[in-house]
């Protein structure tokens, strides 16, 4: 065989042996600005909210979500699975016409809340409480002071359910001769709930009660009066 032949061979060997043994370097110093803009993204991830999050906040909205799609469609199972209890209209078929208002309603109401405004999240091993902020509505003749309130009770097993939502939970007063100050004074007065059990500390001292002899007290310092578990203002609901 021709000699030239013979050394060509013997180089495309030689290379061939290079290409397996030796590894590229393809992972090239990283510039200044490719290291800081790398640094900037680790930062962030901490911040993301993942589509799977198990903070309370984001797990007991979902499941509003799911129950304002269920009333939307007028889906009374899937409803049914989501909520602590059916209201009563529901029950009897007689009285679908007016569970499907109900459930018209419902949705109506739920769906003008926003997830942003529930800045308060209150939770443990028994409920979850969202809650917005105090705000205040007045015309000439009346005051009054409400929030958004959302309650959720979890079961045994940690299964989570709507117990009830009112997107305008609070107290108004007349105005009547009096002043800034002391209409002030009223709405915070009937509406204030200092333990955070969504339960007015004016209501558990019974004092907006009808009839005192049925109104079962209960101490607005203290979350859970009777200590089986369950905060006064979630087992109010029951």
């Amino acid at each position: 065989m021709n000699k030239k032949v013979l050394y060509s061979i013997g180089l495309l060997v030689v290379l061939g042996v290079l290409l397996v043994f030796i590894k590229p370097n393809i992972n090239k110093e990283k510039t200044e600005e490719e290291i800081k803009i790398s640094d900037k993204k680790e930062s962030l991830l901490p911040d993301f909210t993942l589509p799977f999050s198990n903070d309370p906040k984001d797990v007991a909205w979902n499941l509003f979500q799911k129950y304002l799609g269920f009333n939307k469609t007028r889906d009374f199972e899937g409803v049914k699975s989501v909520v602590y209890k059916i209201a009563s209209v529901c029950v009897d078929p007689k009285t679908r016409i007016d569970c499907e208002a109900r459930m018209n309603a419902a949705y109506q109401y739920g769906s003008a809340l926003k997830k942003q405004d529930f800045v308060n999240v209150w939770e443990d091993n028994k409920q979850i409480i969202l809650a917005t902020d105090f705000w205040t509505e007045e015309d000439d003749k009346v005051i009054g002071r409400f929030r958004s309130i959302i309650f959720f009770i979890k079961s045994d097993m940690g299964e989570l359910k709507l117990l009830s939502f009112s997107p305008s939970k609070g107290g108004a007063t007349s105005k009547g001769e009096a002043g800034k100050e002391e209409l002030d004074f009223r709405i915070i007065r009937y509406t204030e709930d200092n333990d955070n059990d969504g339960k007015a500390d004016y209501t558990e001292e019974c004092l907006d009660a009808k009839d005192q002899k049925i109104c079962i007290k209960t101490d607005p310092k203290i979350r859970d009066t009777d200590g089986d578990g369950f905060w006064d203002g979630v087992q109010a609901l029951f």
